[in-house]
């Protein structure tokens, strides 16, 4: 496990947020905060699953490029997990960068993130 510095952009119909934060980055992991938001990128072969947790909520977003997913979203104190339809459009990965290009529920995001050993 390495400490890295790292750069995230997501763009979404409503904002624009940019991160500069430190996390921790294993082989095939990387983990951060986002304000009270805990991150939690799996990197795989043309494939990537992130989960982002807090106090209220859990969602596992899948994207897979050119493919539809189901991606799951649960809210703490309900009983039922929602499915979501994810469309990834465009995935990168590369050594020390992750472009994603997706449709959420029929909204369009773009995330970006890129890190630094520290």
């Amino acid at each position: 496990m390495g400490k890295i510095n790292l750069k995230a952009n997501l763009v979404s119909p409503d904002e624009i947020l940019n991160i500069d934060i430190s996390g921790i980055k294993t082989s095939n992991k990387i983990v951060y905060k986002e304000n009270n938001i805990t991150v939690t990128i799996l990197i795989q072969n043309n494939r990537i699953e992130m989960n982002r947790t807090c106090n209220e909520y859990k969602i596992n977003l899948v994207f897979d490029e050119y493919k539809k997913t189901i991606s799951n979203y649960q809210v703490f104190g309900m009983p039922k997990t929602f499915d979501l339809e994810t469309k990834t459009k465009k995935l990168i990965i590369k050594e020390n960068i992750i472009e994603l290009e997706y449709e959420l529920e029929g909204n369009n995001f773009k995330y970006s993130i890129e890190w630094e050993d520290l």
